[in-house]
C-alpha cells in the first residue's frame, strides 16, 4: 500500500507541475496581448487588466461603429461629403521669373485647370508643370509657371486678381 500511495503522490506532483507550466504560458500569453507594463502583474492583477482592457476595446469599437454610421449619413448619394463646404484657397508664390499657383477646393467646387492655364498665359506665364489631384473630399491644383520674357515678368496682380475672380 506504501508504494502505491508512493505513486499517487508522484503522479499528483507531475500534474501540479504540468497545471503550473500550463498557466504560467497561459498568463504569458495574456500578457503578451495587453499594452506593455512597466512592472510585471500577478494573476489576479493580470486577470483584472485584461479584463478592463477588454471592455475598453470594446466601447472603442461601438464608438468606431457609430462614428462610421454618422459618417455614411452625412455623405451624398455619389459618396461625396456632404457635410463640409471646403471654401476654395488659392495661394500665389511669385518667385521672381516663376509663378506658383495653389488651389484647393471641394470637390463640389471643379475648376477646369485650362481656364487657370489660359490666364497665366495671358499674364505672360509659360506653363512648366501643372496637375490636378483629387482626395477624399477635395481637388488640389498646381501650376507652375516661368515668365516668357524675363524681362518683363509676370503680371502677377493682374494673375491673382481674375484667379480670384474665377474661383468667387
Amino acid at each position: 500500500m506504501e508504494q502505491g500511495s508512493v505513486s499517487t503522490r508522484i503522479n499528483r506532483c507531475l500534474i501540479e507541475r504540468e497545471r503550473r507550466r500550463h498557466m504560467k504560458s497561459l498568463s504569458s500569453q495574456l500578457s503578451a496581448l495587453l499594452p506593455p507594463q512597466p512592472t510585471k502583474k500577478s494573476m489576479p492583477e493580470l486577470v483584472d487588466q485584461a479584463t478592463a482592457y477588454v471592455k475598453e476595446l470594446q466601447q472603442n469599437l461601438e464608438k468606431y461603429k457609430q462614428m462610421k454610421v454618422e459618417m455614411k449619413e452625412k455623405r451624398g448619394p455619389d459618396g461625396s461629403n456632404r457635410s463640409r463646404k471646403i471654401s476654395p484657397v488659392l495661394n500665389i508664390t511669385d518667385l521672381g521669373t516663376h509663378l506658383e499657383v495653389n488651389l484647393i477646393t471641394g470637390l463640389n467646387n471643379r475648376f477646369a485647370l485650362s481656364d487657370f492655364i489660359g490666364i497665366l498665359q495671358e499674364g505672360g506665364a509659360e506653363i512648366i508643370s501643372a496637375s490636378c489631384q483629387y482626395t477624399e473630399d477635395r481637388a488640389i491644383y498646381t501650376i507652375l509657371s516661368q515668365a516668357i520674357y524675363p524681362r518683363i515678368g509676370i503680371a502677377t496682380s493682374s494673375v491673382h486678381e481674375r484667379l480670384n475672380s474665377l474661383i468667387c
